[in-house]
Formats: structure tokens, sequence, C-alpha cells
């Protein structure tokens, strides 16, 4: 089955390290989160991370695998799925649908952004 003209095991193997390096980010976050002497503001730290690094997959995924700007957005799409397993954690169910679809926006524009950085600045 193809997706914007790639199967899902390309998606895998084109994102597959920026798939572990969110899921430890997040490991991290949660841990964090429920830890005693959580600050306030480390959400806000925390939250540029997984935002360079979806912008880094969109990158790679044109420049090293090929992709155009809309399977790269497509990535940012996938990815979201990997930044969104504790929200119910933290969340209602309202909220927690809410954030997925803004996430979902958020992350495929950005990864298209980086897809287009990399066209823009060619080796």
């Amino acid at each position: 089955m193809k997706f914007v003209g790639k199967t899902l095991n390309e998606y895998f193997v084109a994102s597959k390290k920026f798939l572990a390096i969110i899921f430890i980010f997040q490991v991290i976050s949660v841990v964090w989160r429920l830890s005693y002497d959580y600050a306030a503001g480390i959400q806000t730290l925390l939250t540029p991370l997984p935002v360079i690094v979806i912008g880094w997959a969109g990158w790679a995924t044109v420049r090293d695998h090929g992709f155009n700007l809309k399977q790269a957005g497509f990535v940012g799409l996938l990815l979201t799925f990997v930044t969104i397993w504790a929200l119910p954690i933290f969340h209602s169910t309202w909220d927690v649908l809410f954030i997925i679809l803004v996430n979902a926006i958020l992350y495929a524009v950005i990864a298209a952004f980086g897809g287009w950085l990399a066209k823009k600045f060619k080796k």
C-alpha cells in the first residue's frame, strides 16, 4: 500500500532514527513530568527539541532518500504518532484530540519546511 507515492516501509527506513530520537525525548519528558521535582517551565524547554528533530527529518528524507515535499510532510505526520502516546496521561479526551490535530498539521508543515530547506541548499 502506498501513501503519497511511497510504501510505509520506505517511510520507516527513511525516518527510523528520528522515530527513536523523538521517542527518547518523549520518555524523558514523561518521566520528568511524573517526578516530584518537576519544574513547570521544563516543558517549554523540551518543546523545541522534537520540532528541531522533525525539521531535520524533513531535511534528511529529501536530501538522503530523494523524497519530495509532500512525502517529507507525510514523514512529519507519521512522527506525530510518536509524540502523542503520552498525552492521555496528562490531558482530557478533548484536549488529546485537539492536540493530535494541531500537532499533525504543525509537524507535517515543519517536516515539509525542512525538506524545502534541503532543496534550497542542495549539495
